[in-house]
């Protein structure tokens, strides 16, 4: 086995491509398993047919860990294409946050800078409109 040994420069574009590789995967798995997951709540929709009365209270008792756990381990259509959709939002949000590491790998600090207020600004939306400021 011949090892070759790589110029700096050479290494360094190597650097890039595997971050753009990493990118890459984590929108494709987000898309995925996104993408899986809508599929199976859709054929358990059509198979089971059932109705939800979509009340404010009724979404409030579906919102939270235990009612998503449990959802998840009877395949409940529901929260199959809740947590669809929450990890096909969040792929876009885990690309920023590589893209911060990638770009903090290759030293690139201005990118870092304005990326990471991206990030801070998606946060920032997340957790204002949680309070309900428009």
């Amino acid at each position: 086995m011949i090892v070759l040994r790589q110029s700096r420069n050479e290494s360094a574009g190597s650097s890039e491509e595997n971050v753009y590789q990493d990118v890459y995967r984590v929108l494709l798995a987000g898309m995925l398993i996104s993408s899986t997951l809508f599929a199976v709540g859709l054929l358990r929709v059509l198979l089971h047919p059932e109705t939800y009365p979509l009340t404010p209270e009724w979404v409030r008792s579906h919102y939270h860990w235990r009612a998503i756990w449990q959802g998840l381990k009877q395949f409940d259509a529901f929260t199959l294409m809740m947590v669809a959709t929450a990890l096909l939002i969040l792929t876009p949000v885990l690309r920023v946050v590589i893209s911060i590491w990638a770009f903090w790998v290759d030293r690139d600090y201005k990118f870092v800078v304005v990326t990471s207020i991206v990030l801070v600004v998606i946060a920032l939306s997340v957790v204002l409109s949680h309070f309900g400021v428009k």
